[in-house]
Order: structure tokens, then sequence, then C-alpha cells
């Protein structure tokens, strides 16, 4: 357990580093997720997707960078900042990758169980968090001076250290920080991003980048766009922007007809008034606690068929909620949401799940008549395991 307290005084307020940062990433998983995220763009067939990856060389974002980026070559993150740093006669270089995590669940959940334990003490946001890797041996001017007012920032090295320079105005090349802090791994990095900041790696480094939302405008942007879609949604396929006459023809009393656009004006008050928007908010926000605001999300298991004689459990860090939706409810479990009927034998199920022990999937299942199976309690446990809100016996905890 991460004893968090110590940065609940500075957070979002002022730069810290906090010690004794106890997880379950490694710089082995993360360099090869990495590679893996890297090998499309090495090709040069892959742009404007997730993962995006970006090599940063001198101030500058390097467009190309073809074999600069991690291949099947490189043993691990060392070697590899070995060998681009010979191909760069010494330069320093950062590759960064953004929104990876989605593609290796155990990294995901990893990462996700990091934040649980932050947003437990200061609250989950209501909007999603960035997640990057990233890796080399960057000096303070690879990247430059940034600034990011939306975001607090946190920094976890797996590999070397991790150090940033902060500013409270704009960095004058004569100016020297106000504030300078270092991370090895087993420590985190974090700052308001309203401040100017360079980061520097010390030696070959890899770590962990998060950006978490603190900027209210940011919510207001994401019930607007949940709004247009409704929008969307009650006005059918038809995309063309609306084309008026003109002149303007006059309508009842002398006004302007503009119908197209009253169309969309009546449509938006609709989802409003008629609890559309607030349906949406309610189960976009289910999604996003259910996997700590930790987008995008890992798909469901490709292979979910329980036999009878599997033993299974709730996976305990996985959190299942469930929200009330007209008669029936919403379940949502690790960023994932479905619909479920009010029934009692769903309630039963949940109860016995709940119970903690390992469960022979026949007896979870068994129809209350003739020892039979109970398939709706089957199909339900499937989607739970699918969704790995359910742990099978021999399998480790994601």
């Amino acid at each position: 357990m991460i004893d968090w307290s110590p940065l609940l005084p500075h957070w979002d307020r002022r730069p810290y580093c906090l010690p004794g940062v106890a997880h379950r990433l490694t710089p082995e998983r993360a360099f090869a997720l990495i590679v893996r995220a890297a090998a499309p763009f090495r090709a040069g067939t892959r742009f404007m997707a997730l993962p995006d990856v970006r090599f940063y060389l001198d101030g500058g974002l390097m467009r190309a960078p073809g074999d600069l980026l991690p291949g099947d070559e490189d043993r691990d993150a060392a070697t590899y900042v070995q060998r681009v740093r010979e191909r760069l006669h010494g330069a320093r270089f950062q590759l960064r990758v953004s929104q990876p995590l989605f593609l290796d669940e155990r990294l995901w959940s990893a990462t996700r169980d990091l934040l649980a334990g932050l947003f437990a003490t200061i609250g989950c946001p209501a909007l999603p968090v960035d997640a990057a890797l990233w890796v080399g041996d960057a000096q303070p001017q690879t990247l430059g001076a940034r600034l990011d007012p939306r975001h607090a920032c946190v920094r976890l090295p797996l590999l070397g250290a991790s150090e940033v320079r902060l500013w409270r105005g704009r960095p004058q090349r004569e100016r020297a920080p106000d504030q300078v802090l270092r991370a090895q791994p087993g420590e985190l990095l974090c700052w308001p991003g309203r401040r100017w900041y360079e980061e520097a790696d010390d030696g070959a480094t890899l770590g962990l980048a998060l950006a978490i939302p603190t900027h209210a405008a940011d919510a207001m942007i994401a019930a607007k766009n949940l709004l247009a879609e409704q929008v969307d949604d009650a006005l059918g396929e038809d995309e063309r922007v609306a084309m008026l006459a003109f002149p303007p023809r006059a309508g009842r009393h002398g006004i302007a007809a503009i119908a197209p656009l009253t169309r969309v004006g009546e449509a938006a008050i609709a989802a409003v008034t008629g609890g559309g928007l607030q349906r949406a908010l309610r189960l976009t926000w289910a999604a996003r606690a259910s996997a700590w605001a930790l987008e995008p999300v890992p798909a469901p298991r490709e292979e979910s068929n329980l036999q009878g004689d599997d033993c299974v459990q709730l996976d305990p860090r996985s959190p299942l909620l469930r929200l009330r939706d007209g008669d029936g409810w919403v379940w949502a479990i690790n960023g994932h949401v479905f619909a479920m009927p009010e029934h009692p034998r769903a309630q039963q199920l949940l109860d016995e799940l709940r119970d903690g022990r390992m469960q022979r999937v026949a007896d979870l299942c068994r129809a209350p008549r003739r020892g039979r199976v109970d398939r709706g309690a089957l199909d339900l446990l499937q989607r739970l395991y699918a969704l790995r809100a359910v742990l099978r016996s021999g399998e480790d905890a994601a």
C-alpha cells in the first residue's frame, strides 16, 4: 500500500516528490509495449492513431524517425538508448508513446491500481487521465520548456531517474529554475501543470507519465460533446450544413425562416429536458469510474468460455459499479458498461460472488429445479469473466 497522505497538502498546489511508491509496473514489460506500439510507425504505415509515437531531438519533433524507434533488435531499454545515442553521435533524445496501455491489460491494470489509491484519497476525476510511456536520455533542451495548465503532471520513473525544473513564469535563458525535483524508481514526481517546466533524464530512463485533468472548462466541453452526440442521434444521419435562403425569406411576423437551425436547437432542448443528456453523463461517469478514469480501456477477453468445473471469484482489483437506470440497472466494469434488467437471479449471483471464495461455475449457475444449468446466470457470469470482473482459478489477478 502507498501512503498518499504526504502528497495531499501539495496536490495541484506545489511540486512534490513522493517516496515509497510501490507498484506492479516493470521496465521490461513497459519497454516491450513501447516496441509493440512503435512497430507500425517504424515502418511508416501509421499516422493519426492511438497509440501515438513521437521522437524528440534537439527541442523538436522528428517526423520520420524510422529505425531510430525501438525494434526486435533492442534487448531492453538501456541497449536501445545506447544504440540510438551511437547513431545520433551522442545527441540526447526522448521517445514518448501516448495512450498505449490499453494494448497491455496487465500494465493498464497496474496503472489503474496506482490511480485507485490516489483517487480514493483525492476523488476520481470526471474526465479521463492521459497516460504515456517514455524512454530516452533527454536533457532539458530535448523537449524544451512546456506548460500544461489543464492538468496535474505525474512522473513515475521505472528505470534511471527523472528530473523536472520548474518556473513560476516563462523561463528565461539567464534565469535559474525556481525549483528542481528528481525521482528514482520507487519515487513519484508531481506538479501543477500551471508551472512552466523542463524535463530531463539521468542516463537511460524509462517511465510512466500521467496527466490528470484539473481544469473546470474541460468538463463543460465534455458535456457539450455529449449533447452534440444526442442532437446527431435525434436528427439522423444528415450531416450537411444547413443552407439558408439569401436574402432571407420572411416567415411569420416578418422573422426570417431558419428552420434547419431551429431543428438543431429543438433537439438540444429535448435532450436536456427529456433526460437524454443526464443519462449519457451518468453512463459515461459509470464507465469512467469503474476504470479509475484510465482510458482507453483494454478490450474484453477474446476467449471467455467458462466450464462447469472451473472455479471463479470476483477479482478484487476490478471494481464492479451499478447504477439504477429506469426499471433496471447499468453495470460498469473496467470501463465497459452494459444494461442489466431487474432480476433476483442476477442479484443472487452477485451476492454469491461477493462472498470472496473460489466457487464452481456449476454451483453458481445451478437452476433451482432439477439441478440444471441456469443459462441466464451462466451468460452473465461469462460476461463478467470477459470483462475481467471475475478471476478463474489458476489465473493471477490482473
